[in-house]
């Protein structure tokens, strides 16, 4: 009851918060920005020499960068070519600054060869190449400036490069293996959208008519097969926009709002298969940003922070942030993702954190190998992902077919019956 009452608050705590925001972006006024007031200085001052104040180099900033930057957007495919290159390049012993060179000569999109160009200014005007990339936001994420930074403090860049194109390849490997999966049922899914909707179009209107001048008396299951495809070719353009409009609305609320993204992820969580993915997917993504920032010496509070912003799930975010706070309070990391006391085996398990992920963390808390742990749950999951996804599509492909077969074949004896009334009217 208490974890129903929970979800229940938090349910109405983010409607509430995407209402206010809502209400704050369309009615309330922007403030106009002050004016500086001129400093007034008295006469006898005038006369002071005052001590230049030292000038500390600011960041250009984001906004001051060309239109088609700003608009520039790196795929995981283009990220992961330049740490790529970065990664061979520097482990040659090429400089920074030649490596940049090399791989602005090997891109032939003109945006691109700006981007590096702007990070090769600014490097040379003093920036480490962590600040350079800070610079784009928009195309770099935080957790990679902040393991490049941690790289070139540490002197370990080498390694922090080797991680990345390693972590990188995983999730492109990933993205292959999905698409994979899915590609058959989508593909079956679209022929039978298709096979469906040019009989309901094009077929059923000629058979309804020859039934008419026959004057047939129709089954139930023609009748209504005739009504559908008589409402599709009268009001398509009604249909279309409503079907349109239904998309985009279900886009805006389940992408654009707190409350939707929530939904959404809970909705997946009870698909069988699918939610074990996505949550196996959330911990393999935590477990190996964690590692790495680890490895690099980044500290476990601003790790945490980092990770945070690089998961897409809600849950997760505000889980992240719990364990964040309960380590700043002194708990251990086990402890706050639920691990109460491993000698008396008091488990209680969370359900983001399984018990498998708390209580290797706890033992890597206990031997120091904690990077190495999160490492080894990293490769778990990523086993456990890959058997799941070659058997989605062993489990759904019979099911699909089944689905198709079944439409179909409905439609199709629904124009077959009528034919069993036709030979009683003749005699």
């Amino acid at each position: 009851m208490t974890a129903l009452a929970l979800k229940i608050r938090d349910f109405w705590s983010d409607l509430w918060l995407d209402l206010e925001l809502a209400w704050d972006r369309v009615f309330k006024p922007k403030p106009k920005p002050l004016k500086p007031i001129a400093p007034v200085v008295p006469v006898a001052a005038a006369s002071v020499v005052m001590p230049e104040k030292t000038q500390v180099k600011e960041k250009p900033k984001t906004d001051k960068l060309p239109l088609s930057l700003r608009m520039l957007r790196l795929g995981g495919k283009g990220r992961l070519f330049f740490f790529d290159q970065l990664s061979t390049l520097i482990g040659s012993g090429v400089s920074l600054i030649d490596s940049l060179n090399v791989i602005k000569a090997q891109t032939k999109s003109k945006t691109v060869k700006q981007l590096y160009a702007e990070m090769i200014h600014h490097i040379n005007a003093g920036m480490g190449l962590a600040d350079a990339m800070s610079l784009f936001p928009h195309i770099f994420p935080k957790m990679q400036v902040a393991l490049i930074e941690a790289g070139e403090k540490s002197g370990n860049l080498k390694l922090v490069f080797a991680d990345m194109v390693e972590d990188l390849e995983s999730g492109q490997d990933f993205l292959r293996k999905v698409t994979g999966a899915m590609a058959y049922p989508l593909i079956l899914v679209f022929l039978a959208i298709t096979l469906v909707t040019g009989m309901m179009v094009f077929v059923i209107p000629r058979v309804a008519g020859m039934y008419k001048q026959a004057h047939v008396e129709l089954p139930r299951l023609t009748q209504a097969v005739i009504a559908i495809s008589n409402f599709v070719h009268e009001r398509w353009l009604f249909l279309l926009v409503g079907i349109v409009g239904a998309i985009v609305l279900l886009w805006l609320f389940f992408v654009k709002t707190r409350f939707g993204k929530k939904f959404l992820e809970t909705l997946v969580g009870f698909v069988p298969m699918f939610g074990q993915i996505a949550r196996e997917k959330n911990l393999t993504l935590i477990a190996g940003n964690m590692a790495m920032l680890l490895k690099s010496g980044v500290l476990i509070s601003d790790a945490f922070e980092i990770t945070g912003k690089t998961i897409d799930s809600l849950h997760y975010q505000e889980a992240l942030e719990k364990v964040r706070h309960g380590v700043m309070m002194g708990r251990s990391v086990s402890e706050s993702m639920g691990l109460k006391n491993i000698e008396d085996k008091h488990f209680r398990e969370d359900p983001l954190f399984p018990l498998q992920f708390s209580q290797l963390v706890h033992i890597g808390e206990t031997t120091g190998t904690i990077s190495v742990m999160l490492l080894k749950l990293r490769q778990n999951f990523q086993k456990s992902i890959d058997y799941k996804l070659k058997n989605i599509s062993t489990v759904l492909e019979p099911i699909m077919i089944f689905f198709v077969a079944a439409l179909v074949g409905s439609i199709l004896l629904a124009v077959m019956l009528p034919f069993f009334y036709i030979g009683t009217t003749i005699k």
